[in-house]
């Protein structure tokens, strides 16, 4: 019998353990799409009624527990993450991560909105445009949060979805043409916000066109995934926050 060689865990680098919702579609390939060919995604998902309102991500926060007592043991992971950003900020991130210790302590949790002010920091961007395709009410908690942070939003375009399918289908050209137009000679960076949009295509152009760093949630947890695992260097030009290194807190 041939000897077998032991690998240690994790197998792959990074290695995430994503927390989606139900009807999620995009995400998965979007996140993929910032992180190194040996990066591997442990999926769980939460039952979601679809309706990106306050009420609609709240309720997600029971399903959280189980969905995260289904991803592999801690040992195989180097972080998990919440897979939504305004779903974040509505439940608040000490408490997503406290319903995901509940299942895997002592696993790093990245939360979207976390992964964005993490980068806004290590780029020192304090004045920025924002995108998003949220309904009114969710602006709002988005603007707070990126407020209490000591980031300033100094323009804004929102697409307005109240349904997360609109989301999934609303063309990377869509949100390209909106970054530019929500783009202001006083914001020092771009933001489009989301997990569940389809914007990996236009990072690279769009930071060309406009000789501003974008940032986008998906493009910032793989961003601080890779860091936590130690392969944040890449050779592809996945947008100027990958020249930056995670910062301290």
């Amino acid at each position: 019998m041939p000897k077998s060689d032991v690998v240690r865990r994790p197998l792959h680098s990074p290695a995430i353990g994503l927390l989606e919702l139900s009807v999620e579609v995009v995400m998965a390939k979007e996140l993929l799409a910032f992180c190194p060919r040996q990066a591997s995604l442990y999926t769980g998902r939460m039952a979601f009624s679809g309706e990106t309102t306050i009420d609609g991500l709240s309720a997600v926060a029971k399903r959280v527990p189980e969905a995260a007592a289904l991803l592999p043991e801690a040992a195989w992971m180097h972080a998990i993450v919440y897979g939504c950003t305004s779903g974040t900020i509505v439940l608040g991130q000490d408490k997503v991560a406290e319903l995901i210790h509940q299942s895997r302590p002592g696993v790093p949790v990245v939360t979207p909105i976390g992964a964005v002010l993490k980068a806004f920091k290590a780029m020192e961007l304090s004045r920025i445009a924002v995108v998003t395709p949220y309904v009114t009410e969710v602006n709002r908690l988005v603007a707070r949060a990126i407020h209490e942070a000591g980031v300033e939003i100094v323009s804004a375009l929102s697409f307005r979805q109240r349904d997360a399918e609109e989301m999934f289908l609303t063309s990377a050209e869509a949100f390209f043409e909106a970054a530019l137009a929500a783009d202001s000679p006083d914001a020092e960076g771009i933001f489009i916000s989301c997990t569940g949009i389809n914007v990996s295509p236009i990072v690279k152009e769009l930071e060309r066109l406009t000789s501003k760093p974008v940032v986008t949630s998906n493009q910032a947890i793989a961003w601080q995934c890779r860091e936590i695992a130690g392969v944040a260097e890449t050779e592809d030009d996945l947008g100027a926050l990958f020249r930056h290194r995670l910062p301290d807190q």
